[in-house]
């Protein structure tokens, strides 16, 4: 997989894995606060948080909790900090310490806030949908030192599923309605329209059928629907499961 680049060309062993963890969720909360929940605790992260640019303006999007949207927030407001550079750069920006020499350089009035906050290492992931870098997914922690590669590789996978969902409500999740109105709802009610639909996402994108099923399940989960309720609209050719383009 490579670095910065968008879509969801991934071990399907490791995607099968986090679509686990984030289904097992609470149930009850936002998709994108699943996601913040979920990558802090894959990552050994004490918080994650989601912003993104909106007609120029840095908005948080998202939180794990409400000192991560803290740390968070004070991006916003000194202008600097990781997550503005994974979005200049469109690769991720990745600091094991803040305290250091080169932090303080780098991000001078973020960095001793986040200190003050109890924050000692700062991690952010792009967003990136369409060839544009929308916003970033940041991993924060209270200890200095790098994140492992499983670690960056899974927040990599759900800094790509939180773009989807970020996308969802612009309107655009990488999933077109192909025509609403064509075909009477059918009473769909066997489990097989799930393996049906994974066969005709494998024909339209090329793709084997448990890569199918995977996109799927993630499609689904950023559109906070069930697998089953999805399967169903792309048999009845109501909906349509575009490419999400592929890594560098």
């Amino acid at each position: 997989m490579g670095v910065g680049g968008e879509g969801l060309q991934m071990d399907p062993r490791r995607l099968n894995r986090l679509l686990d963890c984030l289904y097992a969720a609470e149930s009850t909360a936002p998709v994108l606060r699943r996601l913040c929940r979920v990558g802090a605790e894959v990552t050994g992260g004490s918080g994650v948080g989601l912003s993104k640019f909106v007609a120029g303006t840095h908005q948080i999007v998202e939180a794990s909790d409400p000192e991560a949207r803290v740390v968070e927030q004070l991006q916003v407001t000194h202008a600097e900090g990781p997550c503005l550079e994974a979005i200049a750069t469109y690769r991720p920006a990745l600091e094991s310490d803040l305290a250091s020499g080169r932090a303080l350089d780098r991000w001078p009035k973020f960095a001793r806030a986040a200190l003050d906050h109890g924050v000692s290492a700062a991690y952010a992931f792009p967003l990136i949908t369409g060839g544009v870098a929308i916003g970033a997914l940041d991993i924060y922690s209270g200890r200095p030192g790098d994140l492992e590669d499983n670690a960056v590789e899974d927040a990599l996978i759900l800094a790509d599923l939180a773009a989807l969902a970020i996308d969802r409500s612009a309107g655009d999740t990488g999933i077109e309605g192909v025509d609403a109105s064509a075909g009477a709802a059918e009473a769909w009610a066997h489990p097989a329209v799930v393996h049906n639909a994974s066969g005709m996402i494998s024909e339209q994108l090329d793709i084997g059928v448990d890569e199918a099923l995977l996109r799927l399940r993630a499609s689904a989960f950023v559109m906070n629907v069930p697998v089953a309720e999805l399967a169903e609209d792309v048999v009845a050719r109501r909906m349509r499961l575009n490419a999400w383009g592929d890594h560098d």
